[in-house]
């Protein structure tokens, strides 16, 4: 690591040794921090770089993800290269914008230039040159340091009337003297990128070399369809079982955009591997195979569905072939099934992946890819202040990238879903996210750090300054700035939450109402993906009356309130926490669940531990089977569960440990999922915490007309 060499001039050798001896001596105790842009990759990259050096995970190598720090924490600094994402070495930076734990940073995966690693890249950028400077000479040189930061003023007589200070140039210079003091080493950057833009990062950081390593790759051919494909799931289905069926060995990977269309696939994949099973027993015993080859014939909506049960679907073998699922939202334990060796009796992985497979993960055997040319891509509409999540075409870069997941153990194939014109008209790269996304956040974020005017922070790729302002008046009208773009002491509270700023607002106006134990759900749960699952079809699908679409919504409207969505998920997340049993999937998690199942089917009786108000005020039902019975993504309550933890661990630490103080306690009596006046606090909070969002009516009309004139068409459905 460039970090370590040592450059010496023409000088004597004693000189030399000593001024090795002192950089070794200053680098003793820092870490080497490598940034990931997915948890998914910093946990698995970890863990590997673990085993070959022959350590535990946790101790010379460990990783720091959100909800999981596997590090060493006892004060004896034993964990040596910490694999982290963008947004924990952020935070980090909150607290210490010089980085002086490490004396090395790696920014891994450069080129899919997400907003945080974006805005990273600054902030290493800003630390490097404040801890690089750390060795300027005293005198003449130290004395013009000490004027940067202020700039004369001339008069219309050209005199000069007076000086006015740049407060960003005198933070860098203090930086520089707090590193100095502090005797920090250098701080050494390595940029990796599968795709690097060689020219975009030697003018971020000039004077910097570059190194191209080759990988290993075998030839990849690509096949492109005949015309563009309508429904890219049926598409991806029919592939992949041609491929499967073609007899030649290896494994496949399918490149799709979204959970939801994971999921989706996953279930038209079992369905018919294992009606090919069931074709092929009939067939070897002499049946003649009506009854399958109907069934194959009778694809419906109805089995979306399946994928609720948190305990399930990670991975599922029929007939020799093991169906696996990796996207951002499954938990550690379900992801670690793509990257397992096939068991025993397994022929054959398909994966099924969002572009998290691209180059962050390496996935072993892959021989076949199905490029399904779509992605998720969030997108932000200034006039409205609203984000959403878009599926649109992968640029040529990453249509690359994918392809190279075929050719790493062999020679590969690669099926494009889309007609080789149209890979012709996709963008060569993907445009940097930190110019589709709301900055609020970001601009938050710098300001802690220490960023008077975010303006002039060293951004890779500068925002616009429309994106700029809108993000600023978003901060002053919720009270974190002042008129004088000041951070207030809101400002810095809000800062301290892990969350969007008007959500963290909502949770801060919460004490006024007290009703900050409610509060803590109602944005745990705006925190997680979307709650509700909806399949597909209606009365005439597979169940005819009863079908699927039918009692989903039948489900859902047991916990639907009039008084909006926040009372609707607030209902959600109390019946689950009073009618479900939620363990951990640690080995002692699956030994407590597995005698909960036991118990339950020898009639529930025993010590009455499991007891609860279910439906029927009988005991209560495992998370996965509760879920699946109220049509729930059961994912999105644990990710629900998890946010709340943390936010209530900030909120109720006390201030001068970096919490807020606040009391979490539930108010005596009060229920989340109250019907009556207990809920008016609430309410009158989330009105407050939400102004931003108001919309006033027209009358006699569906559309109204929201804060900044813009128009709305009303519907159904869950808002943000």
């Amino acid at each position: 690591i460039p970090a370590y060499l040592h450059e010496g001039g023409i000088t004597s050798r004693r000189n030399q040794q000593h001024q090795h001896q002192q950089h070794q001596q200053q680098q003793l105790g820092r870490c080497i921090c490598v940034t990931q842009p997915r948890r998914v990759a910093a946990i698995t990259v970890a863990a590997r770089v673990a085993e070959e050096l022959g350590c535990r995970p946790g101790h010379a190598v460990g990783h720091r993800v959100r909800f999981d720090d596997c590090t060493d924490r006892s004060g004896r600094g034993t964990t040596r290269i910490i694999y982290a994402t963008d947004g924990m070495l952020l935070r980090e930076a909150q607290a210490d914008p010089l980085l002086g734990r490490y004396g090395v940073v790696c920014l891994d995966e450069a080129h899919e230039r997400s907003l945080q690693t974006d805005v990273l890249f600054g902030v290493v950028k800003r630390a490097m040159n404040a801890r690089n400077g750390t060795n300027r000479p005293s005198g003449a040189d130290a004395e013009e340091e000490g004027k940067e930061g202020e700039e004369d003023v001339e008069g219309t007589d050209g005199t000069t009337k007076g000086k006015i200070v740049d407060r960003d140039a005198l933070i860098r210079s203090k930086l520089r003297e707090r590193a100095r003091f502090v005797g920090l080493p250098p701080l050494r950057v390595v940029v990796m990128s599968a795709t690097l833009e060689v020219e975009t990062f030697r003018t971020f950081f000039p004077g910097a070399g570059s190194i191209n390593i080759p990988g290993r790759q075998f030839p990849v051919q690509i096949l492109y369809t005949s015309e563009a494909q309508d429904d890219y799931i049926d598409a991806a289905l029919k592939a992949t079982l041609q491929i499967h069926r073609s007899g030649e060995g290896g494994d496949v990977l399918v490149f799709l955009p979204g959970q939801e269309e994971i999921e989706d696939l996953a279930a038209l994949l079992r369905r018919h591997l294992d009606e090919d099973a069931d074709l092929a027993d009939e067939l070897t015993g002499g049946g003649d195979g009506t009854s399958a080859s109907k069934k194959k014939r009778d694809v419906v909506q109805s089995i979306k569905g399946i994928g609720t049960d948190l305990t399930s679907g990670h991975g599922s073998m029929i007939d020799g072939v093991l169906v696996c699922s990796l996207y951002a939202a499954l938990p550690p334990e379900a992801q670690a099934f793509a990257f397992r060796p096939k068991p025993d009796g397994c022929s054959r992985k398909i994966i099924l992946s969002t572009n998290i497979a691209e180059t962050s993960v390496t996935l072993e055997g892959i021989r076949f890819v199905v490029d399904s040319g779509k992605v998720k891509r969030r997108d932000y509409a200034g006039s409205t202040g609203m984000e959403s999540l878009t599926v649109s075409d992968v640029s040529k870069a990453q249509a690359s990238q994918r392809t190279g997941r075929a050719g790493r153990v062999a020679a590969g194939y690669c099926f494009r879903l889309y007609p080789e014109v149209g890979f012709d008209r996709l963008e060569d790269v993907a445009p940097p996210e930190i110019l589709r996304v709301n900055l609020g956040h970001v601009v938050l974020q710098l300001k802690c750090m220490g960023v008077h005017d975010p303006r002039n922070f060293d951004f890779l790729t500068p925002p616009s300054p429309e994106a700029l302002l809108a993000a600023f008046e978003l901060l002053y009208a919720l009270g974190a700035v002042d008129g004088e773009m000041n951070l207030t002491p809101k400002g810095k509270n809000l800062a301290k939450l892990p969350l969007d700023p008007i959500f963290a607002n909502l949770l801060l106006r919460s004490a006024e109402f007290e009703c900050t134990n409610e509060m803590l759900t109602a944005v745990s749960m705006l925190s997680a993906d979307n709650v509700f699952y909806r399949p597909g079809g209606g009365d005439g699908d597979a169940g005819g009356k009863g079908g699927a679409a039918s009692r989903a919504a039948m489900a859902h409207r047991r916990f639907a309130s009039y008084e909006g969505d926040l009372p609707t998920l607030l209902a959600v997340y109390d019946g689950w926490r009073r009618e479900a049993v939620y363990v951990s999937s640690s080995g002692g998690g699956r030994k407590a669940q597995k005698r909960l199942l036991n118990m339950q089917q020898q009639g529930g009786h025993g010590n009455g531990k499991h007891k609860g108000r279910g439906r029927g005020g009988g005991q209560k039902l495992l998370h996965g089977e509760w879920c699946s019975r109220n049509f729930v993504n059961g994912r999105a309550l644990v990710r629900a569960y998890d946010v709340r933890r943390q936010l209530a661990e900030i909120c109720s630490r006390p201030s001068d440990r970096g919490g807020l103080g606040m009391d979490i306690a539930p108010a005596s009596g009060s229920s989340s999922s109250s019907k009556d006046n207990d809920l008016v606090p609430f309410l009158k909070c989330a009105c407050a915490g939400l102004f931003l969002r108001v919309a006033s009516r027209i009358k006699t009309s569906v559309e109204a007309r929201g804060k900044r004139g813009s128009g709305f068409v009303g519907g159904s459905g869950r808002g943000r």
